[in-house]
């Protein structure tokens, strides 16, 4: 006789909290107060010049590189801006598409929209990646980049992507901006794509509250971001004949040392995430009925959370009721929203009079997002369940996990 349910009256696995789970902030401590505390009282917080400038976010900018295995990576003020500088260095504007994943967080929408180009929508496969062959359907003529998403710690899977956008000869633009650190096949998420974007808001692997990250492994395109970032020029290579107009999207010097702490911290984080994940998934694997996410690199994830897949949407809503009244957080990835289902995207709002890319003379017809065909992933939101997996776990904590998703299994399943 299946234990019951705390959702039917039972008595909860768990009624304590779990402890946080935006990874980044778990390990702020006093690292990071003294390397603020040093810009601070250096009177010197920004990046270029002050009366004892002390090279903080040009420090942290030196070891992203030699982390994530790359020749070139500018702070920027946030992950949307590293994703706005990224296109800007690529040269996509008016006229063109970029494809992005039907399923992600709407910065990736927004970047390309302002921008002026068109996001052109792929669906996603079970690794929450874009599907490759609903990519390759939607290259066209105008296509100028192809965006693929790694999701919470797990890499799109980047081989069949890289070939299309070689053989079309496509930009890709990696957007790593949840997944710092995560590898695939032995690479770094963010250092395969010719301009590439991370996150270090909040919620991120590694956090300075906000601020962002580009990479490339390109001179000319490393150049053009720098431009990009700062009023279009480039204050380490001042050539003017290669300025161009444009915002400015510089990182401080406070936000480039509290990143600099937290990124030397990174390796550990990853490793307490990975442990505590291989925890759960090795304990749950073969639950029938239940179908945990396709890594394309399992052990390369960074671990910072567990996605299943049950039978059915309804069945899926109960999972996620059920555990939630078990003491165990979980959600369903941004609200069961499809990026293209927020409001200001599907009904084509702009802050200006001419909306630009969608009314654009340049295209060819307006731009349409039919829902019928994203029903691959429809499904697979619907389908799933989202567990964070914190660094800051124990090992009873894991368990109790464990103890939730088996007692919801065997109580909903009989």
């Amino acid at each position: 006789m299946p234990e019951k349910l705390a959702i039917h009256g039972g008595t909860p696995v768990r009624t304590k909290p779990m402890p946080p789970a935006n990874p980044g902030e778990c390990i702020i401590g006093d690292e990071e107060k003294e390397q603020v505390l040093e810009v601070l009282d250096a009177h010197s917080p920004f990046r270029f010049y002050g009366p004892d400038l002390r090279k903080k976010t040009e420090q942290f900018e030196a070891e992203f590189e030699e982390f994530m295995g790359v020749k070139h990576a500018l702070g920027v003020t946030s992950g949307t801006a590293a994703l706005k500088v990224a296109l800007a260095a690529a040269g996509v504007g008016p006229g063109d598409e970029v494809i992005v994943p039907a399923v992600t967080f709407i910065a990736c929408a927004g970047a390309v929209i302002m921008s002026r180009a068109r996001p052109v929508f792929a669906n996603v496969g079970t690794d929450i990646g874009l599907d490759p062959a609903d990519v390759e359907r939607r290259i066209t003529k105008r296509t100028a980049a192809i965006m693929p998403v790694h999701i919470l710690g797990g890499a799109a899977d980047m081989d069949p992507i890289l070939e299309i956008g070689n053989k079309h000869g496509v930009k890709i633009i990696e957007d790593s901006a949840q997944s710092a650190g995560a590898t695939y096949k032995g690479r770094r998420v963010g250092s395969m794509g010719d301009v590439n974007a991370y996150s270090l808001q909040f919620q991120k692997v590694i956090t300075a509250g906000e601020g962002g990250v580009v990479t490339t492994n390109d001179e000319e395109l490393f150049d053009r971001a720098v431009r990009a970032h700062d009023h279009g020029i480039n204050r380490w290579n001042n050539v003017a004949e290669k300025n161009f107009c444009a915002e400015v999207y510089r990182m401080s010097e406070m936000h480039g040392a509290f990143a600099l702490a937290q990124l030397r911290k990174l390796e550990s984080n990853l490793a307490a995430m990975r442990r505590h994940n291989r925890r759960i998934r090795e304990a749950v694997k073969e639950l029938p009925g239940l179908t945990l996410r396709t890594l394309a690199d399992a052990e390369g994830a960074t671990g910072q959370s567990i996605t299943f897949f049950l039978e059915t949407a309804d069945l899926a809503a109960k999972w996620r009721d059920a555990l939630g009244k078990e003491g165990i957080p979980n959600f369903v990835l941004y609200g069961g929203t499809m990026v293209f289902e927020n409001p200001q995207v599907l009904h084509q709002r702009m802050p200006t009079k001419h909306a630009c890319p969608f009314d654009c003379p340049l295209y060819e017809g307006p731009i349409t997002y039919a829902k019928e065909e994203y029903q691959q992933s429809r499904a697979i939101l619907d389908r799933s369940v989202w567990l964070y997996v914190s660094p800051l776990l124990t090992d009873e904590d894991c368990d109790d996990i464990v103890k939730a998703i088996r007692k919801v299994h065997a109580g909903l399943s009989a």
